[in-house]
């Protein structure tokens, strides 16, 4: 199965690494969209002392509405994986962000790992750190 988490998580960055407005997003997330690749339980944990997301998020509402800050703090952003790291149930994942928001250009390397069950990720946790990821999966170099 761990070939199977990455490919999962793979598609979803896919997904969520397009470009798009608050509103695309609101309207390209349905729940049968987002059930290809999330549980309808889901939990994502943005990362600490976030400025762009202040709470944990709950199910595909939550989600939702995590992208709808995120997107609608950036006049233009791109978000590039780098490389998916297999750890079992967990899917390390380093991305760059690279944006403009408030006249401030940003290029930033971060991760998240993510829990897949039964073949739809169950939690995502963001990492400030492009090595966090890895660390909390204990596959850390």
């Amino acid at each position: 199965m761990p070939h199977e988490n990455v490919e999962l998580v793979r598609r979803l960055y896919a997904e969520l690494a397009s470009e798009g407005s608050s509103g695309e997003f609101q309207r390209r997330l349905t729940d049968q969209a987002l059930s290809r690749y999330l549980d309808p339980g889901i939990e994502w944990v943005p990362v600490t002392d976030s400025l762009l997301a202040v709470d944990n998020y709950r199910g595909f509402d939550g989600v939702r509405r995590f992208w709808g800050e995120f997107v609608s703090a950036w006049e233009s952003y791109r978000v590039e994986p780098l490389s998916f790291d297999d750890a079992g149930d967990q899917v390390a994942v380093v991305v760059r962000i690279v944006g403009r928001t408030h006249e401030l250009e940003v290029d930033e390397t971060r991760s998240s790992l993510l829990t897949v069950r039964d073949g739809r990720v169950v939690r995502v946790q963001s990492f400030a750190d492009p090595e966090g990821a890895r660390e909390a999966a204990g596959r850390a170099d």
